[in-house]
């Protein structure tokens, strides 16, 4: 392997992240910070203090990067910076964040690791590291759980990461739900981290859903048993409301006999009003803020299939 492809394999091992590439300047930074050049030898490496645009001069001298100074910020923050909050670097506390002199290096023990890269010593340094750090990773696994949105919905206990879409698909089910398609069984729950969160694939196939087309479905479906209505949720944020061309789509596919409502969600009036002219007609219009209430477009029933 090469040098970079050595230090993007030493930050997933100490699970520095799950997704890590060659890009990571983080990686860029433990070549800089070790004075590593292509042909080196870890063993071999150095750990002294290094000033940013330093670390800039010896990649693109060594490495053949084009990094201009206005690339010192990027590289500061996500490297040495970053990797500070976990333990695996540090700088020196004596200096003003702005002063020309502000220099970094490497954790000593994180340094020993990769002293040992390639060696016999290396699985059991990172171990140990490991043990006395835990790992960046986990910190952010352990941070997400906090703010993770649980879901109750009938027997089905799950949770959503945080953010406002899924704050939206959350007023769905607990506040939509209950008042609009009561004793409805929930088929399917996309999530902003994981598509197909909830999916009873054998139930919606038997109701003739196409779940074949992915830029269409909706994120949300509510099967009503005694109605037979499907509901067809999609809870919009920025893009995707229930478009004409999506409708009948969705229509021209479907092979099912329950009647589908099709209704769009949204936080507040401020995002509908942006999306207002881009809903179907004889489709429906779920405001969180107002729960008790549908706007219903056009058509000769309120609510229902058409």
């Amino acid at each position: 392997m090469s040098k970079i492809e050595d230090a993007v394999q030493i930050l997933k091992d100490v699970e520095f992240s799950t997704n890590i590439s060659t890009k990571s300047m983080a990686a860029r930074f433990i070549l800089a910070a070790t004075r590593m050049q292509p042909d080196g030898d870890w063993q071999l490496a150095s750990n002294e203090w290094i000033r940013i645009h330093d670390a800039l001069v010896f990649l693109n001298k060594y490495y053949g990067f084009s990094f201009k100074e206005n690339t010192r910020e990027s590289l500061r923050k996500s490297g040495p910076k970053l990797m500070e909050s976990v333990g695996l670097a540090e700088y020196k506390n004596m200096l003003a964040t702005n002063s020309g002199k502000f220099s970094w290096r490497l954790s000593s023990d994180f340094f020993e690791v990769i002293k040992s890269f390639g060696t016999d010593q290396y699985e059991n340094r990172i171990k140990v590291f490991k043990n006395e750090h835990g790992t960046r990773v986990q910190l952010i696994r352990d941070a997400r759980q906090k703010t993770m949105l649980n879901i109750k919905f009938d027997d089905h206990r799950f949770q959503l990461t945080p953010g406002k879409h899924n704050e939206l698909h959350k007023a769905i089910l607990e506040k939509f739900a209950p008042i609009f398609a009561p004793n409805a069984e929930l088929l399917y729950v996309g999530d902003t981290a994981k598509k197909d969160l909830l999916f009873q694939h054998d139930k919606i196939t038997e109701l003739g859903f196409p779940m074949n087309m992915h830029d269409v479905i909706p994120d949300i479906i509510l099967y009503d048993s005694q109605r037979e209505w499907m509901f067809l949720i999609e809870a919009v944020s920025t893009v995707g409301p229930m478009s004409f061309e999506r409708v009948k789509r969705i229509k021209d596919e479907y092979t099912g006999k329950a009647g589908l409502v099709f209704v769009t969600a949204f936080r507040d009036w401020k995002t509908y009003r942006k999306f207002v002219g881009k809903i179907a007609w004889e489709t429906e219009i779920w405001i969180s803020d107002f729960p008790d209430h549908m706007i219903h477009m056009n058509g000769d029933r309120f609510m229902g299939p058409y």
